[in-house]
């Protein structure tokens, strides 16, 4: 797990980059700080976030850790791929996303985010059909050999 600044609002010490600042809005939601969460949101983008929404996911959520995955360093842009584990109730979530950075005046902002698609998982070898013989080389079908009970 990283550690971040303590950034507040009221501090002149902004974090200088993107990554910093993910960490730091990472920490403003363990501590509940949603005056830190918003501040930190680009101006082009905050009328779309709810205060009562990311008040109640940062209080009522146990925060876990942050990895951060990737990251895409722009002079005015930059975009960071991040997992956040956190549990709300009896479920654990993993939370990841593309977070988009933007500078404005100067200061790093949390822009934007989009959900990256999963994988496609893709079979390396040939597909065996269920009539086929066995790869084993028993002689049998691969219905009677190991293919028992993957209907």
């Amino acid at each position: 797990m990283s550690t971040a600044p303590k950034a507040t609002p009221s501090q002149t010490n902004w974090p200088s980059t993107a990554r910093s600042l993910l960490e730091a809005r990472y920490k403003a939601f363990e501590r509940g700080d949603v005056d830190f969460i918003l501040e930190s949101h680009h101006p082009e983008t905050i009328s779309a976030v709810d205060r009562q929404s990311i008040e109640s996911w940062a209080k009522d959520s146990k925060w876990l850790g942050l990895s951060i995955e990737d990251e895409k360093i722009g002079d005015e842009k930059t975009i960071v791929t991040f997992t956040v584990r956190y549990s709300r109730g009896s479920e654990t979530v993993n939370h990841r996303e593309n977070a988009e950075f933007r500078k404005h005046e100067g200061r790093w902002l949390y822009f934007d985010s989009e959900f990256p698609k999963p994988e496609t998982i893709r079979r390396s070898g040939d597909k065996v059909g269920r009539n086929d013989p066995c790869s084993c080389g028993s002689g049998k079908k691969f219905k009677k050999c190991h293919g028992l009970g993957e209907d």
